[in-house]
């Protein structure tokens, strides 16, 4: 019998864009359940990857929301807290004293995550719930970074993390507002050699195979939302639908011509990611288009569910 004891955990992951606590109740037999998820828009990578920086207002910003939502987690009566950071503070000349600032204020040192480490998690919780004897190929587009991983369902294989999510993208090619062919084929072209890097390693793991794909993250939950035309964020809803490669590619290309007035009234937009929608479906759409990959699946389990099962697991 397992001498586990049932408690209710929580994760605060500080990304480059957004933070998100998922609350968790685990039980004696080491099973896990996620309850609850709640966010704040940020945007702490802003200008990072080209200044490397993190500003003195995100910086402040950011610790007031972390604040937020851990007492939000204790009210909840959460027994640990997990605070992890990723790509943006990796990449920050800063990053100690935002680090430092952090456990000042919170009680608590944010354990900054390596790109192997974010792979390693996401692919974990973006497994969870999954069924299949196919090989698996998870993507998740953060702000700062885009994870790649693949494996079978119990062991991932390998895990790539490249330092480049929808955030930076818009901001190095300027895809927010207006679509101008110029700068998405240069966008695109950009994608190519990156994804290149790591398709000799994937296309011979794979030797042919029909894969399922699986994708997580906040642009492709709120593609999500856009595809059922839910205005408000239910993930078990979202949790394991299907997706077409062509619909989100014709979606993309929709969203990228709208005016930022048109985009917000689209049913199922998330308003916060307005303006980062365009740069983030493309890394998606030409990751698909890349491999090959004509149909993939939405988990709304990724990073934040695979720290929590990790840590879980090692109660």
């Amino acid at each position: 019998m397992s001498s586990k004891s049932a408690r209710k955990i929580a994760t605060i992951d500080i990304g480059s864009n957004s933070i998100v606590l998922l609350i968790a109740q685990t039980s004696p037999d080491g099973s896990i359940e996620f309850l609850d998820e709640h966010y704040a828009l940020t945007k702490l990578g802003k200008d990072v990857k080209t200044k490397r920086l993190l500003s003195d207002d995100a910086i402040v910003h950011t610790i007031a929301a972390v604040k937020e939502l851990k007492t939000l987690a204790i009210e909840e009566g959460v027994d640990d807290i997990i605070l992890t950071t990723s790509s943006a503070v990796r990449m920050a000349d800063n990053r100690n004293r935002f680090l430092v600032k952090c456990y000042k204020e919170l009680e608590i040192f944010p354990q900054v995550l390596s790109g192997k480490e974010e792979a390693e998690y996401t692919y974990l919780g973006a497994t969870t719930d999954v069924v299949t004897e196919r090989p698996i190929v998870t993507i998740d587009v953060g702000g700062g970074s885009t994870e790649i991983s693949w494996g079978k369902l119990d062991d991932m294989v390998a895990g790539h993390s490249i330092d480049i999510g929808c955030v930076n993208l818009k901001e190095e090619f300027d895809l927010g507002v207006g679509y101008y062919l110029y700068k998405r084929l240069a966008a695109i072209r950009y994608l190519r050699k990156e994804f290149a890097k790591i398709a000799p390693d994937l296309n011979s793991w794979l030797n042919n195979e029909k894969a399922t794909v699986i994708a997580t993250g906040g642009t492709i939950t709120t593609y999500a939302g856009i595809k059922l035309e839910k205005e408000i964020y239910d993930r078990k809803l979202i949790n394991l639908i299907k997706g077409k490669r062509k619909e989100l590619a014709l979606i993309s290309r929709k969203l990228a011509r709208m005016d930022i007035k048109s985009r917000k009234r689209v049913p199922g937009m998330n308003l916060d990611r307005v303006e980062e929608m365009p740069a983030g479906l493309l890394i998606i759409s030409e990751f698909l288009k890349y491999f090959q990959f004509k149909r993939f699946f939405i988990s709304s389990n990724g990073l934040r569910a695979g720290i929590l099962k990790h840590y879980a697991e090692n109660l």
